[in-house]
């Protein structure tokens, strides 16, 4: 019988199951930078809090900073340890993670990040027998000057870490499995779509309430985007697009959802476009689904996307969808079924496939229902949360690399 002094991973083989019956429960540490409140943010904690319900699982978080997801892993009760990365310096973070993993004796480290993978590897480097995930949540995101090059230099790191010390690569979307596969191998690379907990995607107060707060009139057809305003999120189209609706609608109005760097840049695109009256910019929202309920179309103008979380959520809410056909959006939306899918940063296909549901609300309505359906079928947190399971079981159950 295995001692109980002695991590789980020591023991790789056949003996692995016997992990519950023995009384040893698989240690899985998450290793985050949790300095965002956003969809890979969300994802993870909502697969954590899927885990903690597992019995063979003892699941803990650790973040490089403070922030929504330290306080939202509290408030759920999950163990939650933060070691602000503003005052330690790489060297230190790596001494204390050393320690934090002693303790633990962890099986699984799991990050999210190119800093937190690099800093957990260098972390269990010298822990024999536990082994290393890594989920991938989208492709990089565009920098220039001295961040493109500052990026270069950690996602080549990242890599060459990725190819010869990470056990397992989960992406987020096939078409991100697919690029992925080519650089680490198919058998290491595998699919694990987001998930959405569909019993927390609830509307607390009427629409008609949330619009005489907004000073939007009950016929005003509203037409919003909700994320953060980084270039990625391809605004400027949205923007455009708004103005050739609005040149040819009434009774229409723009929303714009989120904070982020580009918030003075796109205002003045507004002003510029003549929307100033038309497009409200709400920053954050803690009332994140009933502002969602409230749209008539949720509009998703990215360049490049992994499985976003606000399109789950719209979803789920029933609402109707017109999106980029980028990334792993075509893997929840289906063209003409349950949403539309548009050219990137071609706003007249995005101004005139809103318009089409402006037009026809029994349409609307289909693509609302069928997109919700698919969303309940195939996109639940508990789905994920069994599949990145199976994932651990599996990695302990074979030799290690």
């Amino acid at each position: 019988m295995k001692s109980v002094n002695r991590p789980l991973s020591s023991e790789i083989g056949p003996s692995s199951c016997l992990a519950l019956a023995d009384g040893q429960r698989i240690k899985v540490c998450h290793l985050a930078s949790g300095d965002l409140w956003a969809g890979a943010e969300v994802q993870l904690m909502m697969l954590v809090s899927s885990l903690q319900e597992m019995p063979e699982f003892e699941t803990f978080v650790v973040l490089l900073n403070e922030g929504g997801l330290a306080s939202e892993l509290r408030r759920r009760g999950i163990s939650t340890t933060v070691i602000p990365e503003s005052r330690h310096t790489a060297v230190s973070i790596v001494k204390q993670l050393l320690g934090h993993f002693a303790r633990h004796e962890v099986d699984i480290l799991h990050t999210h990040n190119f800093k937190d993978n690099i800093l957990g590897i260098l972390s269990t480097l010298g822990r024999g027998g536990c082994r290393r995930v890594r989920t991938v949540h989208g492709r990089g995101e565009p920098f220039s000057g001295l961040a493109a090059a500052k990026m270069c230099v950690y996602r080549s790191v990242d890599h060459i870490f990725n190819r010869w010390w990470v056990d397992r690569i989960l992406a987020v979307s096939l078409d991100l499995r697919s690029q992925l596969a080519g650089s680490f191998g198919a058998q290491r690379v595998m699919c694990v779509h987001n998930g959405i907990n569909l019993d927390e995607v609830r509307v607390t107060r009427p629409a008609s309430d949330l619009r005489r707060e907004l000073n939007l009139g009950e016929q005003d057809f509203i037409i919003g985007t909700m994320g953060r305003l980084v270039p990625v999120k391809g605004l400027e189209a949205f923007l455009k697009a708004a103005r050739i609706i609005r040149g040819r609608k009434d009774n229409v109005k723009f929303l714009i959802v989120g904070d982020g760097p580009l918030k003075e840049t796109l205002q003045a695109l507004a002003r510029h476009c003549g929307l100033e009256r038309d497009v409200l910019f709400l920053g954050h929202r803690d009332d994140r689904y009933d502002i969602l309920a409230m749209m008539d179309v949720l509009v998703l103008s990215s360049l490049s996307e992994g499985i976003p979380m606000v399109l789950l959520e719209a979803l789920a809410l029933a609402r109707p969808v017109v999106a980029s056909r980028v990334g792993g959006i075509p893997e929840v939306v289906e063209d003409c079924v349950t949403g539309r899918l548009v050219a990137p940063g071609r706003e007249e296909e995005l101004a005139d496939a809103c318009m089409a549901l402006m037009d026809d609300y029994d349409l609307a309505e289909r693509f609302g229902l069928a997109g919700q359906q698919r969303v309940r079928e195939r996109f639940s947190v508990r789905s994920m949360a069994e599949k990145v399971a199976d994932v651990y079981r599996s990695l302990l159950e074979t030799p290690q690399r």
